[in-house]
Formats: structure tokens, sequence, C-alpha cells
């Protein structure tokens, strides 16, 4: 989404360093947060004109409003050369971040390779920045924040950092927080899958509980002082829609959650054992309530490998996550709804058939 980047007074900034230091770091480490930007101001946006599809280590682009009959305007392969894909983000202004274990490479648009001699920027991983082991970084998810602040989710140690914008080949973790520490609020859940952030950049990571099935999705708002919080759901794929980023012409206008779910539909009578779970896409309302808001409010029976909202248009985007098919469904989510219309992955069974994938919104 294309947002406005605010950034804090002088004294605000002040305040937020000194409340991680007062904090002994909270659940940060490394260098003092001092390049971290505010929250972005939540105000309406034009839509999107092009909508990435990354399926393992190929990215689609395609024109937006999506149609029916849409095919890829551009493919681009992430990596050349790579025996494995790399991860990929894109920024609110199109710039793309591709992250082998060794480097981030950053292309600004218009972009029409992702040849790594064409990269407008290229940033060595280095333990200043994240943990690096001997093949390098264990990167599973990188995201860009509304404030394009790029983000890095790293396996070794179950580390989350998070890098300042603008980069630079100088730039170094700006915050640092880890997952899993026996006695902390992520104690076990070290297996990091995946970031997301909402318009006020509040920070959303969703982990795996070692050794276990279990699986939570857990929060921490700007300025990220405190520990991150689990929100008690299992909500993989995790889309956030403020408001604000409705049209004002919209006649709907609520703040929703969306995201493929694996919990109970309601809670069991007394004396009742809980009902088996289901694994379904689904919709919750914002804010998050104990009771009411722990259950989806609507479900659809699909898997879903990616999900992105478009709220101006009224709709949001997922990938079968069994194959790759690029799916549109009206937002909000009817109870059982059926996408609008659906689009093959072109990439065929060996990029497609239950393999990672990703979908980003750019201008």
């Amino acid at each position: 989404m294309n947002l406005r980047t605010a950034f804090l007074s002088f004294a605000s900034l002040a305040a937020a360093t000194s409340s991680f230091a007062a904090c002994g770091g909270g659940n940060g480490s490394g260098p003092a947060p001092l390049a971290l930007s505010s929250p972005p101001l939540p105000t309406p946006t034009p839509p999107a004109g092009r909508l990435y599809a990354d399926h393992y280590g190929v990215l689609d682009e395609y024109a937006l409003p999506l149609h029916a009959d849409a095919k890829p305007v551009q493919r681009f392969v992430e990596a050349p050369g790579a025996a494995l894909p790399p991860q990929i983000a894109v920024d609110p202004s199109g710039k793309i971040a591709v992250a082998t274990p060794t480097e981030l490479r950053i292309f600004h648009p218009p972009i029409r390779t992702l040849a790594p001699a064409r990269a407008n920027l290229k940033i060595a991983l280095s333990p200043a920045i994240t943990e690096i082991g001997p093949a390098g970084a264990d990167l599973v998810d990188i995201e860009y924040d509304p404030n394009a602040n790029l983000w890095l989710l790293n396996d070794l140690g179950g580390e989350v950092s998070e890098i300042a914008a603008p980069l630079s080949r100088s730039s170094v973790a700006a915050l640092t927080i880890g997952f899993g520490a026996p006695g902390s609020k992520t104690a076990g859940y070290s297996a990091l899958v995946q970031a997301r952030f909402d318009v006020n950049a509040a920070l959303y990571v969703y982990a795996n509980q070692a050794n276990t099935q279990r699986s939570r999705i857990f929060k921490t708002s700007f300025p990220y002082a405190k520990p991150p919080s689990s929100l008690g759901i299992d909500l993989a794929q995790a889309d956030f829609v403020d408001a604000t980023q409705y049209l004002p012409s919209s006649p709907y206008q609520a703040p929703l959650a969306l995201g493929q779910y694996f919990g109970g539909l309601a809670s069991p009578p007394p004396g009742q054992p809980p009902p088996q779970p289901v694994n379904v896409l689904a919709q919750f309302s914002q804010p998050f309530f104990p009771v009411q808001g722990l259950f989806p409010e609507a479900t659809a029976g699909t898997i879903v490998g990616a999900l992105i909202a478009d709220p101006p248009r009224r709709v949001f985007y997922v990938l079968d996550a069994a194959n790759g098919r690029l799916e549109e469904y009206t937002l909000p989510l009817k109870p059982h709804a059926k996408p609008a219309f659906s689009l093959p992955c072109a990439g065929g069974p060996t990029l497609c058939n239950a393999k990672s994938e990703h979908l980003f919104l750019a201008p």
C-alpha cells in the first residue's frame, strides 16, 4: 500500500530511545533504535496499480484492477542461478528487496530484471544485521513496514531484526527482537514463519512452537519497546485492514483481520469437549476481543498460501496453497464465499504446487 511517511520529532525520538534504555532493551537487543521512524499517518490512499505474485522464486507482475482473463505483464527470476529461492519483499514505493543467505539486493522501479548485476543497492549480511552461520543467515521471511524499513526473520536464534530506511551499504540493525526465550511471552515459539504489519506499523509475527504442532500470531506495536504478546489464535498469512484504508465512498468501513485460521469456530457448551479445529480462510472484526474476537465471523473452505487486501477496491487476493492459483474475493468476506474468479498459476507444478508464495501490492 502507498502510505505517507511521517517522522518523529526530536523529543519523541529521544523519548522512544529512552524507553528502550529504561527497559534494558526490553525484547530488543543490539544497537539502540536511533533510526526508528514513526507510524505513518493513517489516511486513505489511491488503489495500487500492480500486484506481485511470488511462486517459489519466480515473481509475476499483474496490472490492477485484476480481471478474469488477466495474465502477467512481466515475469522475473528472483535470484538467477541460485539453488534455492530467495526471500522477497516490495516496499510502499515499489522497490523490490531480494534476500539470499549472504546478501540483500534492492531494485528501484521501473524494474525490468532482478539480475544481481542490475541491483541499485547491495548490502552484505553480517552479524551487525542478523545472525550469521556457516552458510549465512537462515532467513524465512523479509517484509517492509509502511515506512519502508526492512525487517528480516532469521531462524538462527529466532531473531527478528529491522534495517531502518533509508537503506545503505553501511546499514546495521536498528532493532532486534528475540523469540522463544524461556520465561518470555514467546517462550518455545522460536521457529519463525512470517511477519506482517498493519497501517500503524504494528508488527505481527507468526511463529511455531518447536517440536509441537502449535502456532500463534504475536503482536508488538511501535516503538516495539514491549515484548511481543500472543493474540491467542493461530492465524497465518494474516493481513489487517484499517477503517482509514477504504475510500470515503465505500459503504463498508469496518476494520478487519484476514488470514488462514486453525482453531474452533465457537465455544463448546458447558461440560462438553471443544469441537474439532478447522483450517479455513477466516475474517475477524478488529480489534480482537477476549470473547467475540477470538472466533471468526466468516470463513471459506480454502487453504491460503498468501493473502493481501486491497481495501480501496473492496477486494482481497489469495494464492491457493495447493496449486498457486490467484483468486480474488470480495471484501468483507462473506460466509462460505467463493472467489469472484480464479487465474491459473503460470509456473506449472514445479513452482506452483504446495510451494512457498507471497503477494505484494505496489503503486
